[in-house]
């Protein structure tokens, strides 16, 4: 039978576009590796969901090759430096680096920090939002507040199966880190 040839154009619906997100990612992550073996490469890739959380995949380690590409990026003469230092310069030259290194580091966390801080917030408002007009009996409520809360609860649901989606992928990331465990054995 074979499989089958998928169109390529936008997925509109969420639930939809979440799954072929996380199935595709996965597909895309497994590609990067291969390329990063069979090359002895240093991939980087950094994927947002529909959701805009970030996903990143490195061989070696992301923040290896991130650090690279900024540092290269950043230090376009640094290429050819190496080769003529005396070992006081690439101490210091080690140093700047490792000073950049942490001035990232810190300049991510806080930002991870902000992150965290702002999903929190936007969780408690998403709980708190207009809760006590649904406290009374739901034949009582307007047609508007029905529609509301029907809206509310659809909400609810994309974000369960946005949650569910995330733990299948997660599982199944466990699942093949544990099938290459196996086969490097």
């Amino acid at each position: 039978m074979g499989r089958r040839k998928i169109k390529m154009e936008k997925v509109q619906d969420t639930n939809t576009k979440q799954v072929t997100f996380s199935k595709r990612r996965l597909g895309l992550f497994k590609k990067a590796g291969e390329l990063a073996t069979l090359c002895n490469a240093e991939v980087g890739i950094m994927v947002f969901s529909p959701g805009n959380k970030p996903y990143p995949y490195g061989s070696p380690s992301f923040e290896l090759v991130a650090e690279r590409y900024n540092n290269e990026s950043e230090d376009p003469d640094s290429g050819d430096s190496d080769s003529g230092e005396t070992s006081g310069d690439g101490r210091a030259t080690r140093e700047r680096q490792g000073k950049r290194i942490c001035n990232r580091l810190n300049s991510i966390m806080g930002q991870v920090e902000a992150e965290k801080k702002r999903g929190e917030d936007l969780v408690y408002q998403l709980e708190t939002a207009g809760e006590e007009k649904f406290d009374k009996p739901i034949e009582e409520l307007s047609l508007e507040e029905l529609k509301e809360y029907e809206a509310k609860m659809m909400d609810m649901h994309d974000q369960i199966e946005s949650n569910i989606a995330r733990m299948e992928t997660s599982s199944t990331l466990v699942i093949m880190s544990k099938n290459a465990l196996h086969s490097l054995e």
